[in-house]
């Protein structure tokens, strides 16, 4: 698979202007889903780290364009500059609906990449969750995203509350078995993705700051 450069990720991110909070959280979901890769390499699982590293900087990089509006938020310290603006506003005339990572396929597959977009599109699977069960590149995406609250790593128990209550629009009508459910094969997919790793998921953030204190740069922690 041709997985992108560093180099065409930050054109991207400029061309696209990214804004600084979705960056701050795709970096550290990279770091995660780094950390965790190369710790399963290490421990005798076959895994392509950088198509988990690449897949995680650029997942979320069109969140924007699914966002009704691009406001501050002084929380993040974040204003959005004009040129944010007027990018956003582009987006949302493209790709008005879609999720943001059928919005990074889209655009992928444009510039040339289009294994790589279909791999980055299963991550946008709302309510036919295929990367619970695909390639465990895509596992281990999609659960670097669920353990990074912003950019601050939480307990996959909050994170998976967060979701149920933020998109809870989204879920309400399956009822409650529906989410009680996915709540069981997320947590699943946490123990499978750990049982073969020397610590336990709640001290994966101690665990990356060993790691780098040790002078291990497998982690960008």
């Amino acid at each position: 698979m041709k997985i992108p450069s560093d180099e065409f990720c930050r054109s991207l991110f400029e061309q696209y202007a990214v804004p600084a909070p979705i960056r701050r959280h795709l970096a550290k979901v990279e770091d995660v889903g780094t950390f965790l890769a190369t710790q399963l390499v290490n421990a005798g699982v076959d895994i392509d780290v950088p198509l988990v590293a690449v897949g995680c900087r650029l997942h979320d990089a069109f969140k924007a364009a699914s966002l009704e509006a691009l406001v501050p938020r002084p929380e993040w310290g974040y204003v959005p500059t004009a040129r944010e603006l007027e990018v956003w506003k582009e987006l949302r005339s493209r790709f008005a609906g879609l999720h943001e990572t059928i919005v990074a396929a889209t655009v992928l597959r444009e510039a040339s990449y289009p294994e790589f977009a279909d791999f980055v599109a299963q991550i946008g699977s709302t309510g036919n969750p295929t990367y619970l069960t695909e390639r465990i590149e895509l596992q281990l995406l999609h659960y670097a995203d669920w353990r990074v609250q912003f950019d601050t790593i939480i307990s996959f128990d909050d994170r998976l509350a967060y979701l149920r209550e933020a998109y809870k629009t989204k879920w309400i009508d399956r009822g409650e078995s529906w989410w009680e459910d996915i709540l069981h094969e997320e947590k699943e997919l946490e123990r499978r993705l750990f049982e073969r790793l020397p610590f336990a998921p709640d001290d994966l953030a101690a665990a990356m700051e060993a790691a780098v204190a040790a002078g291990d740069h497998t982690s960008r922690a």
